[in-house]
């Protein structure tokens, strides 16, 4: 048996969540998504917040879809309390939130389709002050032979993923969407006042499936997520029966 783990599923009102975002100071936020739904869901819920979470766009509907370690009951008090920031809930449409428990029992060998959203960079000391850096794993020497093949490197980088303690084994994939991202990020309380820091990421979003190996392993795996700027979008591993996930779906 692993921990407890629920899957959150909302729909966030994007225009309004940018327009909040910059009414409480975030204004870089607002034009990063990713940004602006972990600070709205933090506002929100706190501790209770989902991460690693997913943004699903389509046809003009927007989804959240993520992992909290709260019970669903848990969640729909929260969910019902007069929040101390009534305009968050409103642009998360957070009293109509659905969540529900996810299986505890992964057993090895079963078979799973997922979908991934993920930014596969790997940090280095590259910095003379030692300072750690990310490197596009297209660029890493432990991953890409010939610099800049991004199709062996993320493959590489994601199997490497999918497999810490032994989590799961890929069996393959196919990318959905590839794009370099603008990304907004606050630098870390400390005696300086915080600021916006921006950069750029690789936002990789493939289709493929996995063999469970762990089980204990693998459900710590979809708490955690994938890779790094879980907390921002990226790393939400979603599951479906063998097949499911289709490109056109």
């Amino acid at each position: 048996m692993t921990d407890a783990l629920t899957l959150v599923r909302l729909q966030p009102d994007m225009v309004r969540l940018a327009r909040w975002a910059r009414a409480s100071g975030l204004r870089d936020a607002a034009d990063d998504p990713g940004y602006a739904l972990h600070a709205a869901t933090r506002a929100a819920l706190g501790s209770l917040a989902p991460k690693p979470f997913a943004l699903r766009q389509r046809a003009g509907q927007a989804e959240l879809v993520g992992y909290t370690a709260a019970h669903p009951d848990e969640l729909a008090r929260a969910a019902a309390l007069d929040n101390h920031d009534p305009e968050a809930t409103a642009a998360l449409r957070l009293h109509d939130l659905l969540a529900k428990p996810m299986p505890q029992d992964w057993r090895a060998g079963e078979r799973f389709s997922f979908e991934v959203r993920v930014a596969p960079v790997v940090r280095s000391r590259a910095r003379a002050e030692g300072a750690y850096v990310e490197i596009d794993a297209a660029y890493h020497p432990d991953l890409a032979s010939t610099p800049g093949d991004r199709v062996a490197a993320y493959a590489a980088w994601l199997r490497a993923q999918l497999a810490r303690g032994g989590a799961a084994e890929w069996l393959g994939h196919e990318t959905v969407s590839f794009h370099l991202t603008d990304m907004v990020r606050r630098t870390q309380a400390g005696a300086a006042p915080r600021h916006g820091r921006r950069g750029r990421l690789p936002d990789l979003t493939v289709r493929g499936s996995l063999r469970v190996g762990d089980g204990a392993a693998f459900g710590a795996l979809l708490a955690r997520g994938l890779g790094r700027h879980r907390a921002f979008g990226f790393g939400c591993l979603l599951l479906a029966p063998p097949g499911a996930f289709h490109r056109s779906g």
